[in-house]
């Protein structure tokens, strides 16, 4: 082995050589630096780390937090929707995810059981297509075979869903996952039904209620959209009194008498029962003398009346005026036959009545009155004792025909127009249940707390809840009928509930099966409603062919799936929930346990298309999360889920290339900050261990001498961020402020910290103090930062752990460590290397004053333009405010003299002293650049004097100007002399 003497001789023996012959100066130093090792490359690893804990979620009975799953409908692929929802994309799944693995990293036992809903409209429509004349049998057949079969659920979209949410890294009980298919869930449908029905909540009445023309069943208000530009026909028509007013002039009386009645549903005229005036209006009456009629009209209508038959208002001559009183129980002739119904009694003839809803300025002040279709009209009926009849052919009462553009509900499936009809359907009159859910309600907390009133509202307004459905994939209303007569028996749904636990409830819809095999001999022989034998059970009872509203049955799921008294502490889902999920589970929950069965709601917004419109599977415009992940995101999970984060609670997440290539050049920059810092830690991890330095850390056997201000400083942004975190993420579910935050610390990272100490890493000696503090440091901070972001990253995390030795280290005890102690640390620090960065920026900013060099002074490298400045800051004329902070940072040296400053300013030198020289002195005013804090703590303004560097003190290892005629510098001297000829072979 050569010795290091000898070593150095020929070191020297080169230097001569070279300094003779300048152009074949050609000495590499970089065996003698300290190389970092990096553990993962700077592009996005393409192979998820994270599905193979996925599958490592157990089922936990006696969780310490629940986050009960909203089932999302299994009808095909997830969709953006569905990927903020789980992870927090049905709109919620990584929002989720998010709260799960926080939850899990506190140290708690975690129940998050994923559902999905397997009945209902969605489900028929991707079975059977826009075929809605199917009979009820062959619909069902359709479903189960194609969709829905227990057996071969896995192959279909529950399954597939699933495998996608697995990708995306969502962590939960995959292997106990429940859906509205299942028997027991059906079951417990069934038995609620019961529960509520003898508490009397449930009714059957005769009421108007949201009819689709398309799919030929009753819709909630839950499931209805609005059309702001629906067209629709706008229809004027007559109705002729049946005596004349004794207000009509005398020459008149001779002419017929009719109201001028307005309508936007002309098919409900068949149905009309009344005519309602405003009693508070004037009304005109006109003489038409073209068709020799008598017009009544409120008077603010009468030009529209003459533009409406596009004719000059000479044609017309005004009459008299009455108020609005004088028609109160005039008859009127049936638009329709011409004539008083002699099948009437002379009280329910049809009259013109008084009443409260007919709008001034809007119409013509009269309004048609059809009880079968509007609830107010309803209403009104129920009153006045009207009768109730259905819908028959127009005739040809019509004095004006067009069409109108207005917000009108459509069916949220088909975006088919509804109508509002008769119909006998089952209830839960919501009335009785207001006051105990809204008390429910208050003990909720929701996220953003500026929503909650929204379900608020919605709870007041819902006069009924109609759970009964015209359609054929679902579960059974477990009713009989006796002549029409609807049978309700506790014993009878009980014996029901226990045979669809056993097998399902495919045999209530087979005709094959005699009541008699349903019925309990006890149902039979009871006197009061029964009192039946067997056989005729067959021929009388007639099993009802209703099925439950689909939100009726989903928002029974915490009953289904939770353990008896449980209550989730969070649901998650988006604001369309309000009035679908959240209310149904909130209602039913109240009638059945009085309380409700969530403490937390976490609502999120929708995902629209590059062009602002909601994602939706009905408009076509939805996009595969894949898509973004085989595109833009380079295969890389936790881009999207970044993206969910910034989305998070937002009202609307834009879904686009652009901004996906945002978010993926963000992670990137994360990734790299995580890659360098493992880089050069890899020595300091194999030598001492992973766990060491957080041991000693957290046991305070590391002196604090070990740490530089400039580690101080990052240790205590991180203990920031670390703190903010544990309170974004729960209870504040501020995922966007999380990112916010988080981008700012990786770019001060990243520009101050990594390139104030990349100096120290590379070419100090490897033991050295001063190194080993900086390498702790990183690893401090990547450990910290790879737990606080865990559930945002999990990939990333992974990635991260995997590079480094197994650990022992409680995550929680870390994480309340490094947010209660880090950021403890002296608050000036923070002050002092804020304005060293603004001093930094200040001066680079001269650098183009005119968009020119404006001297030889920046001759330095691009990358640093200050490399080869000498700076001194002159301290006559300028206002020492704000500089102690700065001095600060210039008094702890290195031993080799340099500065906290002068890293951070990455100059040659920097003091602080006084001149008479003005050349190359140039005035700067600091900004507030990292906004620790306000401008007032800055100088006004500060005077510093320039000095280049000259070339020959450039040191040809470390490359700073600090060497004495291209000699090694005073730090790299004794470095590279310590080091073996064998140990580092030179070039």
């Amino acid at each position: 082995m050569v010795s290091n003497l000898t070593f150095l001789f020929r070191v020297l023996q080169k230097r001569t050589f070279l300094s003779t012959f300048s152009q074949f100066r050609f000495i590499s130093y970089k065996p003698t630096l300290n190389t970092p090792l990096f553990p993962f490359p700077i592009d996005i690893n393409t192979k998820s780390k994270g599905p193979t804990s996925v599958d490592q979620f157990e089922l936990v009975k006696n969780a310490n937090f629940i986050l009960h799953d909203g089932p999302p409908y299994a009808n095909g692929p997830i969709h953006f929707g569905h990927a903020l929802n789980k992870v927090i994309v049905n709109s919620s799944t990584i929002l989720k995810d998010f709260i799960v693995r926080y939850q899990k990293l506190q140290g708690k036992s975690v129940s998050f059981i994923p559902g999905w809903d397997c009945h209902g409209l969605p489900i028929e429509l991707t079975a059977i297509g826009n075929d809605f004349l199917l009979p009820p049998s062959e619909i069902r057949n359709a479903c189960k075979i194609k969709w829905l079969n227990p057996r071969k659920r896995a192959e279909y979209c529950m399954s597939d869903q699933a495998n996608s949410f697995k990708r995306l890294n969502i962590h939960a009980d995959w292997n106990h996952a429940y859906s509205t298919l299942d028997n027991t869930y059906q079951a417990t449908v069934i038995r609620a039904f019961r529960d509520l029905h003898r508490r009397g909540y449930v009714i059957r009445e005769h009421k108007p209620v949201y009819w689709s023309r398309t799919t030929r069943s009753a819709v909630s208000d839950s499931e209805l959209e609005y059309n702001p530009q629906q067209e629709s026909p706008s229809l004027y028509f007559l109705v002729e009194l049946h005596t004349q007013p004794p207000w009509i002039p005398t020459s008149y009386r001779k002419y017929a008498t009719h109201a001028v009645v307005w309508t936007t549903t002309p098919w409900t005229i068949a149905a009309n029962e009344a005519i309602i005036f405003n009693p508070f209006e004037e009304y005109s009456v006109v003489f038409d003398k073209t068709t020799k009629r008598i017009l009544i009209v409120a008077s603010y209508f009468v030009q529209s009346l003459y533009a409406l038959l596009n004719c000059p208002s000479d044609r017309f001559e005004i009459i008299t005026t009455v108020h609005g009183g004088s028609f109160d129980n005039y008859a009127y002739k049936h638009p329709m036959n011409r004539q008083v119904p002699t099948h009437r009694t002379d009280h329910h003839s049809y009259r013109l009545m008084p009443g409260d809803f007919v709008e001034r300025n809007k119409g013509t002040g009269f309004v048609h009155c059809a009880p079968a279709h509007g609830r107010e009209d309803f209403d009104f009926a129920r009153r006045h004792g009207l009768p109730l009849v259905i819908i028959k052919r127009l005739g040809d009462q019509l004095l004006a025909l067009g069409t109108i553009q207005h917000s009108y509900p459509i069916e949220w499936r088909t975006k088919q127009p509804i109508i509002t009809r008769l119909s006998e359907q089952w209830f839960i009159d919501t009335s009785k249940l207001e006051e105990r859910a809204k008390a429910a309600y208050a003990t909720v907390n929701v996220f953003p707390p500026e929503r909650k009133s929204m379900m608020q509202a919605f709870i007041e307004q819902r006069p009924f809840w109609c759970i009964s459905r015209q359609r054929n994939w679902g579960v059974p209303l477990p009713v009989l009928y006796r002549n029409n007569e609807a049978i309700v028996d506790g014993d009878f749904i009980e014996a029901v509930a226990e045979r669809v636990a056993r097998g399902g409830s495919e045999f209530w819809w087979d005709s094959s099966i005699p009541n008699s095999q349903l019925i309990p001999p006890s149902c039979l022989e009871k006197v009061l409603r029964w009192n039946l034998s067997a056989q005729c059970a067959d021929t009388e009872l007639v099993r009802g062919s209703d099925i439950f509203d689909v939100w009726f049955e989903s928002g029974l799921s915490w009953k289904a799936v939770l353990s008896e008294n449980q209550v989730a502490d969070v649901y998650v889902e988006g604001l369309d929930q309000f009035r679908g999920w959240f209310s149904s589970s909130l209602l039913l929950s109240a009638a059945l346990v009085e309380r409700a069965p969530f403490k937390d709601l976490v609502v999120h917004g929708f995902t629209t298309d590059g062009e602002g419109r909601k994602m939706s599977k009905s408009l076509g415009n939805v996009i595969s999360p894949q898509e973004i992940l085989d595109g833009v995101a380079t295969g890389c999970t936790d881009v999207l889920r970044r993206w969910a984060a910034t989305s998070a609670l937002a009202t609307r997440s834009a879904v686009s290339v652009k901004a996906f290539t945002a978010h993926t050049i963000s992670y990137k920059k994360l990734r790299n900050m995580f890659r360098f810092a493992l880089g050069n830690i890899h020595d300091l991890v194999e030598k001492r261990g992973r766990d060491w330095v957080l041991n000693s850390f957290m046991s305070n056997k590391v002196e604090c001498a070990t740490f530089s201000l400039l580690d101080k400083w990052v240790l205590s942004m991180v203990g920031r961020f670390c703190a903010d975190c544990l309170e974004f993420y729960y209870p504040q579910h501020r995922y966007e402020a999380l990112i916010a935050a988080l981008d700012q610390l990786v770019s001060r990272i990243s520009t101050t910290y990594f390139n104030g100490v990349k100096d120290v890493l590379y070419c100090d000696a490897a033991e050295s103090e001063t190194r080993r503090g900086v390498q702790q440091t990183l690893l401090l901070v990547t450990e910290v930062l790879r737990l606080c972001l865990d559930p945002i990253f999990p990939d990333l995390s992974a990635e991260v752990d995997a590079a480094l030795d197994k650990s022992s280290i409680e995550n929680t005890q870390l994480l309340h460590f490094a947010a209660t102690h880090w950021k403890a640390e002296d608050a000036t620090l923070s002050r002092a290397v804020a304005q060293a960065v603004a001093l930094r920026q200040a001066i680079v900013a001269k650098r183009h004053p005119d968009g020119q060099e404006s001297s030889q002074l920046w001759s330095g490298p691009a990358a640093n333009p200050l490399a080869r400045l000498h700076i001194i800051i002159l301290e006559e004329g300028t206002e020492i405010k704000g500089l102690d902070s700065i001095k600060r940072l210039n008094e702890e040296v290195d031993p080799d003299g340099t500065s906290t400053l002068c890293k951070i300013l990455r100059c040659a030198s920097i003091r602080f002293g006084t001149t008479t020289q003005r050349e190359n002195c140039i005035e700067l005013k600091l900004e507030n650049v990292l906004g620790e804090e306000e401008p007032s703590e800055y100088p006004s303004h500060l005077t510093c004097l320039l000095r280049l560097a000259h070339e020959s003190t450039q040191c040809p290892r470390c490359r700073r100007y600090r060497s004495i005629n291209k000699c090694l510098c005073e730090r790299c001297a004794p470095v590279v002399s310590s080091l073996s000829y064998d140990q580092q072979k030179m070039n």
